[in-house]
């Protein structure tokens, strides 16, 4: 009856999500109504009122990180048989993506053969759109993570004065720190702290924070 209703996609994908494998859980039907409105939901993104729709455009860096989060996650907890946190992973991915609007092929494609052993005939049908012959678990490649689409361009820094937090400023990853020091110190936010005090240092705590320490 199940299958009948949602489709053997989303009910295997809704036994994976239950919970970590090697548990009992209770059986209980409710929660698959989301992991139904998840699938449509990643359909979605390759159609739209017009039928079925994929750019070439080349991707942004957001949607590229999106992407590569997704496969970094899936891959380490398929070795890890988390099969429950894969498919979180997949709605996360899906609804950032729907938020970027990203329809692009760059993108999708690679999705498709990620979520091909969780929904086969989901990623069947997409890979048949797309255009790609024979069948996707036979010719789809599975995508390989690449770290550099993680790496952030710019990092957001706590100020703060004596330990505690007063303002935040965000830097080029590659800043040098003497610059970050200067900047922290006239920001206007922070002069209202240290007026009239002895600046004795500032300490750089690289990706976390930005202490300055006065005295007086």
């Amino acid at each position: 009856l199940m299958v009948e209703k949602y489709g053997s996609d989303c009910f295997r994908m809704y036994e994976m999500f239950l919970g970590p494998i090697e548990q009992s859980k209770p059986w209980d039907t409710k929660g698959i109504e989301g992991v139904s409105k998840f699938l449509r939901r990643f359909w979605g993104l390759f159609v739209n009122d017009n039928g079925f729709n994929i750019s070439e455009e080349t991707p942004t860096k957001a949607e590229y990180k999106i992407l590569h989060t997704a496969i970094k996650k899936v891959t380490d907890d398929i070795q890890r048989f988390s099969f429950n946190t894969c498919v979180s992973a997949f709605m996360v991915a899906s609804t950032d993506l729907k938020k970027a609007k990203c329809n692009k092929r760059a993108i999708l494609e690679p999705l498709t053969v990620l979520i091909a052993p969780f929904a086969p005939h989901l990623a069947e049908e997409l890979w048949t759109n797309l255009g790609k012959e024979g069948s996707i678990h036979k010719n789809g490649s599975f995508p390989v993570f690449e770290a550099k689409y993680l790496v952030e361009d710019t990092l957001k820094y706590p100020i703060c004065v004596n330990g505690k937090k007063r303002a935040m400023a965000e830097f080029s990853a590659d800043t040098p720190k003497a610059e970050m020091e200067k900047t922290a110190v006239n920001l206007p936010e922070i002069q209202k702290w240290i007026e009239g005090k002895n600046v004795s240092k500032v300490i750089v705590v690289p990706k976390r924070m930005v202490n300055i320490v006065v005295k007086g």
